[in-house]
């Protein structure tokens, strides 16, 4: 068997030294260097090394009492964050829930204010208190020059023209930029024809949104109609009617209602009540 290389030129690297160094010595006359005793340095590192084991172990007890006490109280910490998270995730899904409720009311409602505003609208058109454009006919009418006080054109004149044109088909009439709706009317005072309280002079001209492709011709067939082309033919009026593409109504003048009660509503208000308009 053999040493293997490395043991063997440690070895003998080692062994080699120290015969050099005792040669070196020997030469010189000193004395050889005197030998230490091993045991002695090797118990003062045990007993060192004991003692800080010592040091270090009653360190790691104390420490561990801490830990313990620190691991708990963390325990306790996070059992508690644990149920306020519980707590918040309550409060978060009651709320959602909530939000989804308002939310849906809210849908609801809109839907409800969109369906008024358009029966508001719709109601303003029907009622006049709303401007109007669209095609229809314009009808100017005129007293012929010369002619005495009593074949002036008179208001019910204008009233029998205006109730043939909406049995024809009008949906907005107009005499002289002055809406005709329920609340207003057509009066004569004295000689001035009135129109929602205020005075127009001739020629009248009468606005008519309406079908211009049969609104004349329906005006035509109606008994106003040909109570109208009557006087017209009797009275010598000057009659003009034309096609327009696009007229523009104005609104009719607002009034504050007085006595009315709404229909299916009592008189206090509240629905269900057979109703009436005084």
């Amino acid at each position: 068997m053999t040493t293997p290389l490395l043991t063997l030129i440690t070895a003998r690297s080692m062994d080699e030294d120290y015969a050099h160094v005792a040669q070196q010595r020997a030469a010189s006359g000193a004395a050889p260097a005197p030998r230490t005793r091993p045991h002695v340095a090797s118990l003062l590192a045990v007993a060192a090394l004991g003692v800080m084991a010592s040091v270090v172990a009653a360190q790691t007890d104390r420490q561990a009492e801490v830990d313990e006490l620190s691991r708990a109280a963390l325990t306790q910490q996070i059992d508690s964050r644990r149920d306020e998270l519980r707590g918040l995730q309550a409060q978060v899904a009651d709320l959602t829930a909530g939000n989804q409720a308002i939310v849906a009311r809210s849908t609801t409602v809109q839907g409800q204010l969109d369906d008024l505003d358009t029966r508001v609208r719709r109601a303003e058109l029907v009622t006049g208190f709303a401007a109007v454009h669209g095609p229809g006919v314009r009808i100017t009418v005129d007293n012929r020059p010369g002619i005495d006080v009593n074949s002036e054109i008179r208001d019910e004149d204008l009233a029998v023209l205006v109730d043939g044109l909406w049995e024809a088909g009008a949906e907005a009439i107009a005499i002289n930029d002055q809406r005709i709706n329920a609340l207003g009317g057509i009066r004569n005072t004295s000689r001035a024809i009135h129109v929602n309280g205020r005075p127009v002079n001739a020629p009248y001209v009468v606005s008519a949104i309406g079908d211009p492709r049969t609104l004349q011709a329906r005006l035509l067939q109606t008994s106003e109609g040909q109570e109208w082309f009557a006087l017209v033919s009797g009275l010598g009026f000057l009659y003009t009617p034309e096609n327009v593409d696009d007229m523009r109504l104005p609104a009719a003048p607002s009034r504050d209602l007085r006595g009315v009660i709404e229909l299916d509503a009592d008189p206090d208000g509240q629905g269900g009540g057979e109703g009436s308009a005084p």
